[in-house]
C-alpha cells in the first residue's frame, strides 16, 4: 500500500492543518492537477491503475497507488477518471470499505449529469460530501491553474473545498445540486465540439479555393466569423505541428461529443449541429486520428478532396 503521509508542518491557504488529497485519474489534465495541489502543500496520493501513468506521477514527486483499494483516503477525494463506468467503479470500491462520513469527493470527471448525480447519491449515502465540478480549460489551464471549476453543490460543501480547488483555478459556482456542474459541461462542449469541427471545415475550404489557410486566419481572426477554436487552433490546422505529440488529443472532444449527442437524446432535445459534428468525430476515430492534437480533425476534411 502506497500512501501519503500528512505534512504538519503544510497549511492551506486559510491556515488550517493539512488536508490529504487522495487524487484518482492523473492523466493528461489531472497530474498537473495533482502537481499543483502538491506544490500548494496538500498532502496528495495519486491513485491511477496505469503503470505508466503512475510512473508519470512519481517521477513528478507524488506518491502513488494503483486503486482506491489500496490506499488511506484522504479527507478530499477528487476524481478525474475518463468515463462514468470508472467514476462509478471507484465510488463502488470506496464504499465497499464502509462509511465515509467526514469526507468530501469532488467530481472532476467529465461524465455526464445522470452518471453524476448516480455517483453522487451512493457517495451521500455513505455519508460523504460531494461537489459535481468538472473542468474547463484542458491541459493548459490544468498546468498554469487556469482552469474553469464548474462546480455544483451545498453551500457547506462547496466551503469544505475552496481552498482544495483555489490552486487549480478559478471556481464557478453553477447550482447546488451534484450534477448541475456535469449539464453545464454538456452544454460548454457542445459549442466546442462544434467550433473545432466548424474551424475545420472553414479551413478546408478555404484551402479548395485556392487560398492559403495560413493567411486566412489572422485574417479573419477577431472577425464575426471567427471563434475561440479557430483562433487557438487555427494555426495548427493551416500549419500542422512538427510533431505528432498532442497538446489535447482528438479523443477527448470526440467522446465529449457522443456524451453531449446521447445527453441530447436524453433530454429530448434537437441538436442537429452536434450530430453533424459526430460525423466527422466518428470519421476521425475510422482513421486514426484520435491520439492526435485534435486541431488535426482537419485531415478529415482533406482526406476527402
Amino acid at each position: 500500500m502506497a500512501t501519503q503521509r500528512p505534512n504538519p508542518a503544510s497549511t492551506t491557504d486559510a491556515g488550517t492543518s493539512c488536508v490529504t488529497v487522495t487524487f484518482v485519474g492523473v492523466g493528461a489534465i489531472g497530474l498537473p492537477m495533482a502537481c499543483r495541489l502538491a506544490a500548494a502543500g496538500f498532502a496528495v496520493t495519486a491513485v491511477d491503475p496505469s503503470p505508466r501513468t503512475r510512473a508519470h506521477a512519481q517521477a513528478a514527486g507524488l506518491r502513488t497507488a494503483p486503486d482506491i483499494s489500496s490506499v488511506s483516503l484522504g479527507d478530499v477525494v477528487l476524481v478525474m477518471v475518463a468515463t462514468g463506468g470508472q467514476l462509478l467503479d471507484t465510488v463502488a470500491a470506496a464504499t465497499a470499505r464502509g462509511p465515509l462520513t467526514g469526507q468530501t469527493w469532488v467530481i472532476g470527471s467529465t461524465v455526464g449529469p445522470e452518471d453524476g448525480r448516480r455517483a453522487a447519491g451512493l457517495l451521500a449515502d455513505a455519508g460523504a460530501h460531494v461537489v459535481d465540478a468538472p473542468v474547463l480549460g484542458g491541459v493548459p489551464g490544468a498546468e498554469q491553474g487556469r482552469l474553469r471549476i464548474l462546480a455544483a453543490g451545498s453551500p457547506a460543501a462547496l466551503d469544505r473545498v475552496r481552498d482544495v480547488l483555489r490552486p487549480l483555478g478559478k471556481i464557478a459556482e453553477v447550482g447546488d445540486r451534484p450534477g448541475d456542474g456535469q449539464a453545464v459541461k454538456v452544454v460548454n462542449q457542445l459549442c466546442s465540439s462544434v467550433h473545432l469541427a466548424a474551424a475545420a471545415e472553414a479551413l478546408s475550404l478555404a484551402s479548395r479555393l485556392g487560398l492559403d489557410p495560413a493567411r486566412i486566419v489572422p485574417v479573419l481572426s477577431g472577425s464575426s466569423g471567427s471563434s475561440w477554436f479557430f483562433e487557438d487552433r487555427g494555426p495548427r490546422m493551416a500549419t500542422p505541428p512538427v510533431t505528432e505529440d498532442a497538446l489535447t488529443r482528438l479523443a477527448i472532444l470526440a467522446k465529449d461529443n457522443d456524451l453531449v449527442v446521447r445527453e441530447a437524446e436524453r433530454a429530448g432535445a434537437r441538436a442537429p449541429l452536434a450530430r453533424a459534428a459526430a460525423g466527422q468525430y466518428r470519421r476521425a476515430a475510422e482513421m486514426g486520428l484520435l491520439d492526435l492534437d485534435d486541431s488535426q480533425i482537419i485531415r478529415t476534411y482533406l482526406a476527402s478532396q
